[in-house]
This record gives C-alpha cells, structure tokens and sequence, in this order.
C-alpha cells in the first residue's frame, strides 16, 4: 500500500473516530454525508477519498483560515434575498 494512500486511510479512520465519539449528540448530515463519500472512493481512488475528507473538516478549517469563508454556503434567508432581488417583479 502506497504512503498516500496509508495516511488517507488513517485520516479516515480518524474522522469515523471522531463521530462515533459524537454518536449521542448527533453528528451533523454533512460529515456523515463527506465521510460515507470518502469510504466510496477509497477502495479506487484515494486522491477522491482525500477530497471528500478534506470537505470533511472544512468547517474546523474555517475557524483557523478565515479566507475559507468565500466558500461559505449561504444561509436559506441569503438565498431568499437573492433569489428575490434577481427575479425583481417578475414573479
């Protein structure tokens, strides 16, 4: 097994650690969502797995680099107010 490929395998098992130590406070949808998506891709395509791992822990990397908020998903209320100054009065 290639080095890479180890240190995603670890990462993995790093981060299933870490929500079955949250499993009675409910983890959110979307860890388990990147996660779930990580174990698909690692049997063939590490590099994939890492993508998915990395979209993991992208909410504890925006605390640290604050430069990752351009990558913010908007709130429903944001959404709204866009959707609703786009479509002016045509709806």
């Amino acid at each position: 097994m290639s080095e890479e490929r180890k240190k995603v395998m670890q990462r993995f098992e790093d981060r299933l650690a870490r929500l079955e130590a949250l499993r009675h406070e409910m983890p959110a949808r979307w860890q388990i969502f990147h996660l779930h998506n990580a174990l698909n891709a690692l049997p063939h395509d590490h590099g994939t797995a890492d993508l998915h791992l990395d979209e993991f822990d992208r909410h504890d990397l925006a605390k640290e680099y604050p430069e990752l908020e351009a990558d913010k998903v908007p709130s429903v209320d944001e959404i709204r107010t866009r959707f609703d100054n786009l479509a002016g009065g045509l709806l």
